[in-house]
């Protein structure tokens, strides 16, 4: 079975959301399976939690983004076997290459 492209958006939206969450309330310690895990994350607890707070406020917005791609574009969508399937599929998603850079710029701020 071949799901619809937009089916995948608005389900990676939802997930991107709700694993958002429990950042953006800081209710996730320090570990090294769940947040943002760079460097600058693990020299602190403090670092932990801001750099994880923020970049969950960023990927709750790119979740919610992703919903509203997902809902103004349905019926412009291409058939899954579509030669434009990939690109309608992919180009959305490099959005989170700006969050990166952005969360990155956010824990070069935060003391060593």
């Amino acid at each position: 079975m071949i799901v619809p492209i937009p089916y995948v958006h608005i389900g990676l939206g939802i997930l991107t959301v709700a694993l958002s969450l429990p950042l953006i309330f800081r209710k996730i310690p320090m570990n090294h399976a769940y947040g943002i895990r760079i460097r600058k994350a693990f020299v602190s607890s403090e670092n932990w939690y801001s750099i994880n707070e923020y970049g969950g406020k960023l990927f709750f917005v790119f979740g919610l983004i992703l919903l509203c791609f997902s809902a103004a574009t349905w019926r412009m969508a291409p058939p899954p076997r579509s030669i434009w399937a990939p690109v309608y599929l992919v180009l959305p998603l490099l959005a989170i290459v700006p969050l990166i850079m952005l969360i990155n710029r956010r824990a070069k701020s935060l003391p060593e």
